[in-house]
């Protein structure tokens, strides 16, 4: 449902609730969520294309860096702690839900759609901000979404909806680099992964219903409050599990 209406944040809650209620390890819970954003980002992106809210040659753009990005962040991830890898998610995560309901990602539209031609300028953003995002959804295991949002809003001027839009397009694509990377080491739990994929499909579709009809700002606050519980908790018990 938060990929569907705000265009983020279901991995961000997927990978502690895989690995806190579905008692997945972390590296197992950071390849099941791929699977699930991936497949439910899939579905979610069908309707911002019939509306035409998918920016595609900056979406392709942005999701190619995104997966030269994420190979990085998945070989990086290989060498590090899965409890520190953890503890350094919770303040991402705060990071990203401050950055969801900030004054910028409150304003209108200002990006100039590429098929009217490319300035220098917003082909570098989009290049630098891919591999960031990237590098994030390798290190992490998460589809990026609630970072590419507002990379997309605050430094691209998107529009909030052509934003969740084409946010959908650069999670398949990242996403799909850093579980191919990670599916080398081992396969997913597919008792547990399959019905929890079904279930965020579903969920995409009513989340994209739901943003329809309520204010995309109230979904956002909401959402934002959300991630910076799960936030403390995930930090909480990294640090526990570290002691």
């Amino acid at each position: 449902m938060l990929l569907g209406s705000v265009g983020g944040g279901g991995s961000l809650l997927a990978v502690p609730a895989l690995v806190y209620l579905g008692d997945e390890s972390v590296r197992g819970a950071q390849a099941g969520a791929l699977v699930v954003v991936i497949f439910s980002a899939a579905v979610g992106s069908v309707s911002y294309l019939r509306r035409d809210e998918v920016r595609w040659r900056a979406g392709l753009a942005f999701g190619a860096a995104a997966a030269v990005g994420a190979l990085a962040g998945s070989l990086i991830s290989r060498a590090l702690n899965p409890d520190v890898l953890l503890l350094a998610f919770a303040p991402v995560m705060v990071l990203g839900a401050a950055a969801m309901v900030s004054e910028r990602a409150r304003g209108e539209s200002s990006f100039r759609p590429w098929r009217h031609g490319v300035a220098g300028r917003s082909a570098a953003k989009v290049v630098v901000l891919g591999l960031a995002v990237g590098l994030l959804t390798g290190l992490f295991g998460v589809g990026g979404g609630f970072v590419i949002v507002p990379a997309l809003v605050i430094a691209l001027g998107f529009g909030m909806t052509e934003a969740v839009g084409t946010s959908l397009l650069v999670i398949v694509l990242g996403s799909a680099v850093a579980l191919a990377e990670r599916l080398h080491g081992g396969g997913i739990d597919a008792g547990t992964i399959a019905p929890f994929a079904l279930a965020a499909g579903l969920g995409v579709l009513l989340g994209t219903g739901l943003g329809d009809r309520i204010s995309t700002t109230a979904l956002t606050r909401w959402f934002a409050a959300l991630v910076v519980l799960t936030a403390i908790y995930t930090g909480a018990q990294a640090l526990t599990a570290l002691a």
